[in-house]
């Protein structure tokens, strides 16, 4: 039941259905001067939202900024990527990844530089209707495909959610040194998770949203559609980390 009524929880705070809503209630709203109001008061909201300089600043905040691999100074027994990071395309028998890959392929690196032993995917399926695979077992034939020692993958294929992630991982790997990984927007959440669910680990963040700070005019003042993504995987994360703190996951 959690799992479901977090992916409604997703749908409602995402800001275009919120603008979508809105005009909606302005098409059957009869007072012309509400009308005018639902408009402006949207149209200044969606300058706002689709402001690449504010969102960043909000998510700048809130990331775990990652290290460098150099940095880290002792050898990690495993190595744990947290899914969400791939699809598997059934018509052509292949894994599809997305912007969250960069978990893998940091993971990858990290275990060629010898910072960690074996790598540890955790992830089953995490969608509401099955698609008959788990990301776990496809991210391993993957990395077999690709010269990665069978023993040194380990797999946990019932996860649905970061929670799942952390309970199921902690039944393997409560007595490992662990360095975890996974987007530096979600760390906030998964580390607390993991911490919580008596995992001894380290973060490792990938995929920052954010970068070096700039002030150009394109970037200021410019309406750009990728913030207002930025913001939908930013309030999920808040309201998240929130929910987990609240039932007691975090």
């Amino acid at each position: 039941m959690f799992f479901i009524v977090s992916k409604i929880l997703y749908f409602i705070i995402t800001p275009i259905v919120w603008f979508f809503a809105a005009m909606v209630w302005a098409f059957f709203t009869k007072n012309s001067h509400t009308i005018k109001k639902i408009i402006g008061f949207t149209a200044l909201a969606l300058y706002i939202f689709s402001n690449s300089f504010i969102v960043d600043e909000c998510i700048r905040s809130y990331e775990i900024q990652t290290k460098h691999i150099d940095s880290l100074q002792c050898v990690y027994d495993y190595g744990i990527v947290l899914g969400g990071f791939n699809t598997f395309d059934a018509q052509f028998n292949r894994i599809q990844f997305n912007k969250a890959s960069d978990r893998l392929w940091q993971a990858i690196l990290l275990y060629k530089k010898g910072k960690i032993k074996k790598i540890f995917i955790s992830g089953g399926e995490g969608k509401i209707i099955t698609e008959g695979y788990t990301e776990s077992e496809t991210t391993r034939d993957f990395l077999i495909n690709i010269g990665i020692p069978p023993h040194d993958i380990v797999i946990e294929n019932k996860s649905k959610n970061t929670y799942q992630n952390a309970v199921y991982s902690a039944q393997l790997l409560k007595n490992h040194s662990c360095l975890l990984i996974t987007s530096a927007i979600h760390m906030p959440r998964a580390y607390a998770t993991f911490i919580k669910a008596g995992i001894k680990c380290e973060p490792f963040s990938t995929d920052r949203i954010t970068g070096k700070r700039k002030f150009v005019f394109d970037y200021c003042f410019i309406p750009n559609m990728q913030a207002l993504e930025n913001w939908r995987i930013f309030l999920r994360e808040l309201i998240g980390y929130s929910i987990y703190k609240i039932m007691c996951y975090a």
